[in-house]
């Protein structure tokens, strides 16, 4: 058994990771890691046996590479499905809580971008729910509010979220994208020399 330590980049080149999303998997607690004087280390039997016993989400299972969309407005809806569309990754586009939760209980997604104010159901109650059927799950929140308010705090409390406001562009969806999807932000910077 090998028990060597290995550094971020050693994991990130053996996983075909970015190193930004291994330091995320490692803080969500995701992935085995320790803390040697202040640094990220890895032992690499640890990595194997975590890959043996992680589901499969690569190339054969390319319906969990798919992006939810949950926002009460149409216009929100479409401007974000056709930004990530953009960057060759599928998106699905649902207009409530309820609707999302029936998304995700019928089909596998890797990343949802939520609105937090809708009517109903908001997006702190549909991102606990939608966190009780697939854990796994990558929240993205797009909203309109943020810092002293509650609806923002709370998100904050149950998940760790990546957060963009609104207005929102595409190089800030193909940011966030790129750090879960390889080979994002090439296409992102080609779009931007043009």
């Amino acid at each position: 058994m090998d028990d060597s330590l290995i550094t971020v980049k050693e994991v990130a080149d053996y996983l075909k990771l970015k190193e930004q999303t291994v330091y995320l998997l490692a803080r969500q607690n995701k992935i085995p890691s320790l803390k040697v004087g202040g640094s990220l280390r890895f032992k690499k039997s640890q990595i194997d046996a975590w890959l043996a016993s992680s589901p499969k989400t690569g190339g054969q299972d390319s319906s969990r590479q798919r992006v939810l969309v949950v926002d009460d407005e149409e216009l929100v809806r479409e401007a974000l499905k056709r930004m990530v569309e953009f960057h060759d990754i599928q998106a699905v586009t649902v207009a409530s809580g309820p609707k999302a939760i029936e998304a995700v209980k019928q089909e596998s997604f890797r990343m949802v971008f939520l609105d937090l104010s809708m009517p109903g159901m908001n997006g702190v109650e549909t991102l606990k729910a939608l966190k009780e059927i697939d854990r796994h799950l990558v929240f993205v929140v797009v909203t309109g509010v943020a810092g002293e308010n509650d609806l923002f705090r709370s998100v904050l409390d149950h998940a760790p979220v990546s957060v963009i406001p609104k207005p929102f562009s595409l190089q800030q969806i193909g940011e966030v994208l790129g750090l879960y999807y390889e080979d994002v932000t090439k296409k992102a910077a080609k779009y931007t020399q043009a």
